[in-house]
C-alpha cells in the first residue's frame, strides 16, 4: 500500500500525523510517511486509551494530555470493513468543526488510496491479460499465468496451475511460483484437495487454514508430501488459500490455487473475482496456445514427413542397397538399425554389432507372421520390430535397438514406414527378377525331361552353369502339410531356396521352384560327392525342422551319367518323396534306401491297408486278442522266426509258444513254413508299420 504524509492546517499551522489501520491480521498498521515515535509506539499499544463512545458524526475522539494528542477512532468500509485510529498532535482540543475536518481528511486520504491501489491492481491486471494474449508458446504462457497472477493480485504470495490430464484423468501441476520443484510431482485426482474439489463443483472458493486442511484431508500421502516439500514446511499453518476453476466455455481445463502467507490484507470475493476473471482469460489464452501448438506441431510434422519422403525417393532413384537403405534409416532416427530379410535369412549390414548379435538367434521364430510392429526383450535389450509387408505377408523386418534415453518418436515410426515401403519394393523387384531366372530353369529342365536336341540342352546346360559331361542327381524338397500357412508357401519357398543357395554355393547346379516343390540338379563327379552334397541337403531340412513353417521333406534320385538319364533320376527322387509323404514323416529319402517299399509306392494306401487288414483281423477277435495272438505274430517275424529270441521278448515259455504259433495258423488258415504264406505275413507286418 502506498504511504503517503497526511497533514491538515489549524489556525495557519501544518499538523501532521500518524494513522492507524487494523489490518485482516488485527495487527495496527502505521499508514504515514513519518515513524511513530517510542512513546507513540508504547501509546498506541494500550487500548484503554482510543476512546470508544462516539461523540458525534459516527467518531469518537478524546485528548491525551501527557502527549498533547488529539486521538480519533472510528470505523470505515474503505478499504474494507475495519477501524481506524488517527492521532494529531494539537497540542490542546481540537473544536468540533476542527474534529469534523479531521475525520472527513482521515477518510478521503483512505479513500483516495484505494482508489489508487484499485487502479494500480487494475493496470497491471489488464497488463497481465496483456501479455497472455500475446503468447503462443505454451510452456512460456502457463508460467506467465502465475507470474501476472501473483503481480495482480498482491495479497496473495504464490501460486501454481494445474491442468487436466484426459490420459491419466488426474489434474497435474504445470506451472508455479514460490514453490518447490515437487509441486510438478503434486498429481491429485478429482475432488482431491484443494484444487481437485474446486474442479469438481466448479466454483471458486477463499479457504482460511481449517477449512483449507479439511479440504485437504483425503489427499494421497505421497501427493502430501511433495506439497509440503514444495511449500517448505512439515506442517500447514496460517495458509489462506484461493483456488478457482479454468474453463473453456463450459469445459474445465484445470484450477489455479493462491496462498497467502505474509497477510497483507483480508482476501477478499473481490480478489476472488479477479482471479477468476484472470482464470476464465488464462483458459482462452491456453487453448489458442494449445491450437497454435497442435498446428505448429502438425506442419513440423509434415514437413518433416515430406523430408523423409524426399529423402527416400532419393534412395530409390540413385537405386540405393538394403544396406543403405538400412543406414539412413539408423541415421534419420538415431538408434541402431539392421535390416532383416525373412526370405534370405540375411542381416544388412551384417558386420553392424546388431546383426551379429542377433543373427545367430532363433527369436523371429515367434513373431515371423506378425504384420503388426512390436517392441521385445532379447537378452535384456529392449528391440523394436518393424515389419516389411508384401500383400499382407510379412517378407523382412527394420529391427530397432531401443534405450531409455531415446523411445521412438511418431516421426520416427514415420522413417520405419518408409524406409519399409522403400525396402519392400526392392525385394519385390529382386524376387521379379528371381522368378523369371527360374522360370527360365524350369522351362530348360522340361526340355531335359523330354531331351529332344541333345546338342542344344549341352549347349545350354553350360549357360546355366552346368557341365553335360560330368555326372548329376536330381534332389526334389517339397513343403507339405499345415493349410493355415498355405499363403505364405511363396515366402517359405524362397526361404528355402536362399537356405539351399548357401549350402550348395560350392558346387555346380540347377535349382528352381515350382508350386510347394523345389527342384535341383547337381553335377558331382563322384559318389562321395554325391553323398556330400546329401549331407547339405540334410543340414537344410534339419534347421527347417526347428521353424514354425509347413513340413520339408525330400526325395533323391540315384546318380546317373549323361543328360539323357535326367528324366529317370528325376523320377526316382519323386518317388522317394511320395513314400516319405505316404508314411507321413519327415527328412531326406534316397532312392536307394527305399528298398522293397518302391514296388509299393504307386499303390494306393488305402488298397494297402485293406490288406493288411485283411490278413490281421481274424486275430483282432475278443478270444484272439485275449491270448496275444497278433503281437505274438508280429514279434514272432521280427525275430526272423527265431523261438527263443520270440519267447524272450514275450516273457513266455517256448512251449507256450508253440501253442500261440498253431493257434495263428489254425486261425488264419495259413503253414508258417510254406514260402508263400511266411511272405504274406511278412508283407503285412511290414506294410501295417508303414501305412
Amino acid at each position: 500500500m502506498k504511504q503517503e504524509e497526511l497533514i491538515i492546517s489549524n489556525n495557519e499551522s501544518v499538523l501532521s500525523y500518524p494513522i492507524w489501520i487494523l489490518s485482516s491480521t488485527d495487527e495496527w498498521v502505521h499508514l504515514g510517511q513519518v515513524p511513530p515515535t517510542e512513546l507513540e509506539e508504547t501509546l498506541f499499544s494500550k487500548e484503554y486509551i482510543w476512546p470508544s463512545h462516539l461523540n458525534c458524526n459516527d467518531y469518537s475522539t478524546s485528548y491525551y494530555p501527557q502527549t498533547g494528542s488529539q486521538l480519533f477512532q472510528f470505523a470505515t468500509e474503505v478499504p474494507e470493513s475495519t477501524t481506524v485510529r488517527a492521532c494529531v498532535h494539537s497540542g490542546s482540543t481540537l473544536s468540533q468543526p476542527e474534529c469534523d475536518y479531521f475525520v472527513l481528511k482521515v477518510r478521503y486520504f483512505l479513500l483516495q488510496q484505494t482508489l489508487d491501489r484499485y487502479w494500480q491492481e487494475n493496470d497491471t491486471w489488464l497488463e497481465g491479460l496483456h501479455s497472455l494474449t500475446s503468447m503462443l508458446d505454451l510452456d512460456e504462457l502457463l508460467n506467465n499465468i502465475v507470474q501476472n497472477v501473483l503481480i495482480s493480485i498482491p495479497t496473495v504470495d504464490r501460486g501454481f496451475l494445474m491442468l487436466y490430464d484426459t490420459e491419466t484423468q488426474k489434474l497435474t501441476t504445470k506451472a508455479s511460483f514460490g514453490l518447490g520443484s515437487t509441486i510438478y510431482d503434486f498429481k491429485t485426482d478429482i475432488g482431491e484437495g484443494v484444487g481437485g474439489k474446486v474442479f469438481e463443483d466448479g466454483i471458486g472458493r477463499i479457504f482460511t487454514t481449517e477449512q483449507g486442511l479439511e479440504a485437504m484431508s483425503n489427499v494421497q500421502e505421497h501427493n502430501m508430501r511433495n506439497l509440503l516439500t514444495a511449500m517448505g514446511v512439515k506442517v500447514i499453518t496460517n495458509t489462506i488459500a484461493m483456488a478457482v476453476p479454468v474453463r473453456m466455455n463450459k469445459e474445465k481445463i484445470g484450477v489455479m490455487i493462491v496462498h497467502q502467507v505474509t497477510k497483507k490484507r483480508k482476501l477478499t470475493h473481490e480478489d476472488l473475482r479477479r482471479l477468476q476473471g484472470f482464470a476464465d482469460q488464462a483458459a482462452i489464452a491456453i487453448t489458442n496456445a494449445r491450437f497454435f501448438s497442435e498446428l505448429k506441431e502438425t506442419n513440423e510434422y509434415l514437413m518433416k514427413r515430406n523430408h523423409i519422403h524426399e529423402a527416400f525417393t532419393k534412395l530409390s532413384l540413385k537405386d540405393s542397397d538394403l544396406i543403405m537403405i538400412a543406414k539412413t534409416v539408423e541415421k534419420m532416427i538415431n538408434l541402431p538399425v539392421s535390416l532383416f530379410d525373412i526370405s534370405k535369412n540375411e542381416w544388412y549390414p551384417h558386420y553392424a554389432p546388431l546383426s551379429k548379435k542377433l543373427m545367430n538367434t532363433n527369436f523371429f521364430n515367434d513373431w515371423e507372421d506378425s504384420v503388426d510392429s512390436l517392441t521385445v526383450t532379447i537378452d535384456e535389450t529392449p528391440i523394436h520390430l518393424y515389419p516389411i509387408v508384401n500383400e499382407g505377408i510379412p517378407i523382412g523386418y527394420f529391427v530397432v535397438e531401443l534405450n531409455e534415453a531415446s523411445p521412438l518418436s511418431p516421426i520416427d515410426t514415420v522413417v520405419l514406414e518408409q524406409g519399409s515401403a522403400l525396402v519392400a519394393l526392392k525385394m519385390v523387384n529382386a524376387y521379379s527378377l528371381t522368378d523369371m531366372y527360374y522360370k527360365q530353369c524350369y522351362e530348360f529342365f522340361n526340355e531335359l525331361l523330354q531331351y529332344k536336341e541333345p546338342t542344344v540342352l549341352a549347349s545350354k546346360s553350360r549357360d546355366f552353369g552346368l557341365s553335360p559331361d560330368q555326372p548329376f542327381f536330381i534332389a526334389v524338397m517339397q513343403l507339405s502339410g499345415k493349410a493355415q500357412v498355405a499363403t505364405k508357401l511363396e515366402t517359405y519357398q524362397r526361404k528355402l531356396i536362399a537356405a539351399l543357395h548357401r549350402e550348395l554355393a560350392s558346387f555346380q547346379y540347377l535349382l528352381f521352384g515350382f508350386q510347394d516343390k523345389v527342384t535341383i540338379l547337381v553335377n558331382v563327379s563322384s559318389e562321395s560327392a554325391q553323398e556330400l552334397v546329401i549331407e547339405k541337403l540334410e543340414n537344410v531340412e534339419k534347421s527347417w525342422s526347428d521353424k514354425v513353417a509347413p513340413t520339408l521333406i525330400g526325395g533323391i534320385g540315384r546318380l546317373y551319367q549323361g543328360l539323357e538319364s535326367v528324366a529317370r533320376s528325376f523320377e526316382e527322387a519323386n518317388k522317394s518323396l511320395a513314400h516319405l509323404a505316404t508314411r507321413q514323416t519327415s527328412g531326406m529319402m534316397s532312392f536307394e534306401r527305399i528298398g522293397i517299399n518302391r514296388l509299393f509306392i504307386n499303390q494306393q494306401a488305402e488298397e494297402i491297408k485293406q490288406f493288411t487288414q485283411e490278413v490281421f483281423a481274424p486275430l483282432q477277435s475278443p478270444k484272439a486278442l485275449s491270448s496275444d495272438l497278433e503281437l505274438t505274430l508280429r514279434t514272432y517275424v521280427a525275430a526272423n522266426r527265431s523261438i527263443p529270441e520270440t519267447a524272450q521278448q514275450l516273457h513266455i515259455h517256448q512251449n507256450t509258444l508253440y501253442h500261440r504259433i498253431r493257434k495263428i495258423e489254425e486261425i488264419l488258415d495259413v503253414d508258417l513254413n510254406d514260402s508263400e504264406d511266411w511272405l504274406k505275413l511278412l508283407l503285412a507286418c511290414h506294410l501295417s508299420e508303414l501305412y
